[in-house]
């Protein structure tokens, strides 16, 4: 399928407020968001993603919410980056949707591998059987990776409800990886609050992290 420059030029711009956004190198990045449309022409969704640092003893992803208290950065100023990130998803689904294509309900982004990939998922109306937090454990399970017996017996359920269900639509878009040094952005937020110098090597702890975990998020809107 061939995509209008203006679509590829918001999933490049996407890319790039990916990148200001981790603190430090990695090997992959997992997004997740959706978008719900309410009248008067008002958005909201959710948005998190998941990065994996590089290292060795480096296994357990970092929750993009997670980073402001794990990295001794401006709270506020990084979750307006998250907020402008949202808004550049919620710029692609309208330019989608200008462009005659059919608005999809999430978006899944996958960079590894040196790969951009964007999945879309479409709601699958009354066979819409899963609420936001069981989304949530599906996603996890799915892209995380998080083995199955790691999870609650109600969360089993979940994932199998999921597995005998039919799947949504899915179309996938993939673009070269945007190539920048690591994040000025970031740097800028920590010595407006004249913090120390910014970490370029983080202490190598052991973070348990653990298998039912729940992706944090925020509640989005307009």
């Amino acid at each position: 399928m061939v995509y209008p420059q203006k679509i590829k030029q918001i999933h490049e711009q996407i890319q790039k407020k990916i990148f200001a956004m981790v603190p430090e190198k990695w090997d992959r990045l997992y997004l997740y968001a959706c978008v719900v449309d309410h009248p008067s022409n008002l958005q909201t969704g959710e948005m998190f993603f998941y990065y994996y640092p590089k290292g060795v003893l480096r296994k357990n992803p970092i929750n993009v919410y997670e980073v402001p208290a794990k990295f001794n950065i401006n709270e506020t100023q990084y979750l307006k980056m998250a907020d402008d990130l949202f808004a550049n998803i919620k710029e692609l689904r309208n330019a989608q949707i200008e462009d005659n294509e059919r608005a999809w309900s999430n978006i899944t982004i996958v960079i590894e591998n040196l790969k951009y990939k964007a999945i879309f998922e479409y709601q699958n109306s009354a066979k819409e059987n899963f609420d936001i937090y069981e989304k949530r454990i599906i996603w996890t399970y799915r892209y995380l990776k998080v083995p199955f017996e790691s999870f609650n017996k109600s969360e089993r359920e979940i994932i199998e409800r999921f597995e005998m269900s039919e799947k949504q639509e899915e179309t996938i878009f993939e673009l070269p990886l945007y190539v920048k040094p690591l994040n000025k952005a970031l740097k800028t937020i920590k010595d407006s609050k004249n913090n120390l110098e910014f970490v370029t090597e983080v202490k190598l702890e052991e973070m348990e992290f653990k298998k039912t975990h729940v992706p944090k998020s925020q509640i989005l809107k307009k």
